[in-house]
């Protein structure tokens, strides 16, 4: 059963990967960027781009479930237009 993770680069992210994968779970890492995969890449965690403020439905391909561990963004309560 793989857990896609968005926001699985920030803080609980992370965590949230690490201790799911310590517990043999298959996480499946959204991250927005390529240069953010090494982190993940490092402890054996499959990762897949995406953003949230675009296209990706791509990345729920292959998994079971969902957490979603994303943030508002810098400014807590800011609506981006």
């Amino acid at each position: 059963m793989t857990t896609l993770v968005i926001g699985a680069n920030g803080q609980i992210g992370k965590q949230f990967c690490e201790l799911a994968k310590q517990s043999g779970t298959p996480i499946k890492a959204m991250i927005r960027s390529e240069e953010q995969a090494a982190w993940f890449q490092e402890r054996g965690i499959q990762t897949v781009v995406g953003d949230l403020e675009g296209e990706f439905e791509h990345a729920f391909e292959g998994c079971d479930q969902v957490v979603f561990t994303a943030g508002s963004g810098p400014l807590p309560g800011q609506i981006k237009r």
